[in-house]
């Protein structure tokens, strides 16, 4: 591996967003590792990292991320400047630097995409970091889990989208869905973009697909009517799209999928099923599964984590079987 940046290491206490006098070092295979990790998520925390690369320690996880940082390998996001005048320490956000995004394609042999990692970096805005870490949570607690489980596997949205229909790989994005639903004798066209599409084989009862929506409470649960943005409108849409037909599935070329809303609170969760009834004539769907921030938290399992379905069902993510059934 190259040797980066031979200036010799700073002895002071180093800035926690100004670069100053980089470290030598020597690229190693968790270096690498971590950025591809950072590459994949957008942003991650140095508390997603440790638990990436749990063969390392803490400590070391920590140190190596500033070394990558101060040689210019990864960003620190300054929008979360703020945690640390308020809040005192905070785990660390991380994005890919020029550097590191420069680096990976050379190691994958493809032309580097002209984009300003630094600049975009340092012009995100705290919502929007504040989102991508919400998908990162699950996201990597499930990444963790599966390795765990011997013939388990995470199916990334690339590999779903390998095996896409053909028209769908030409769509500028691929998960993107678009259907007409109908509400009270109204027709509604509706689009919606999940957070992310994943999969999980090996793990309970054969291959299962998901639609993930973070949700940050920013959304209304309902509003006056279906044309306004809120998450009534979404599940509108998804149940619309799932189904006997399974239009949104058939358009990536999966099996039914199921709708995860990962929220804030226990109370939001309530609320949004109440709403997922009122768009689905009182019925609710098992193919709804909500859960929140402080219950995933507390799961030392990803996939044991508990989900309530739009029925008012507990199950988990490991085998759908019903924990808990709603109260008759």
């Amino acid at each position: 591996m190259p040797i980066l940046s031979p200036s010799p290491p700073a002895t002071a206490r180093r800035s926690r967003f100004a670069r100053e006098g980089p470290p030598p070092m020597a690229l190693t295979d968790d270096d690498l590792l971590i950025l591809r990790h950072v590459a994949k998520h957008r942003f991650l925390r140095s508390t997603h990292l440790i638990r990436l690369l749990a063969h390392r320690s803490d400590k070391k996880v920590t140190e190596r991320l500033a070394v990558l940082f101060h040689n210019g390998l990864l960003d620190r996001p300054r929008s979360q400047l703020d945690y640390y005048a308020t809040a005192g320490s905070r785990p660390m956000v991380y994005a890919l630097g020029n550097r590191g995004a420069a680096l990976l394609a050379e190691i994958a042999g493809i032309e580097r995409a002209k984009v300003d990692w630094t600049d975009k970096n340092r012009t995100a805005r705290r919502p929007f970091i504040e989102h991508t870490l919400l998908i990162a949570d699950l996201m990597v607690a499930l990444e963790v889990a599966v390795r765990a489980r011997p013939g388990a596997r995470l199916i990334e949205p690339r590999d779903i989208l390998a095996a896409a229909p053909r028209p769908t790989r030409a769509m500028p994005n691929p998960f993107a869905f678009q259907i007409r639903t109908h509400n009270k004798g109204n027709a509604t066209d509706f689009s919606v973009i999940p957070d992310c599409v994943f999969g999980l084989d090996g793990v309970g009862r054969g291959l299962k697909y998901f639609f993930l929506e973070a949700d940050r409470a920013t959304m209304p649960v309902m509003r006056k009517g279906p044309t306004q943005t809120s998450m009534f409108r979404k599940f509108l849409a998804y149940a619309a799209g799932g189904g006997a037909e399974n239009l949104f599935g058939r358009q990536v070329g999966i099996a039914n999928f199921r709708v995860l809303t990962l929220t804030t609170t226990h109370e939001r969760t309530h609320s949004m099923i109440a709403a997922l009834k009122e768009a689905t004539a009182g019925r609710g769907l098992r193919q709804f599964l909500f859960t929140d921030r402080n219950a995933l938290a507390n799961a030392h399992d990803g996939l044991a984590l508990p989900w309530t379905t739009g029925k008012g069902e507990i199950v988990r993510l490991l085998d759908e079987v019903p924990l808990i059934s709603p109260a008759p």
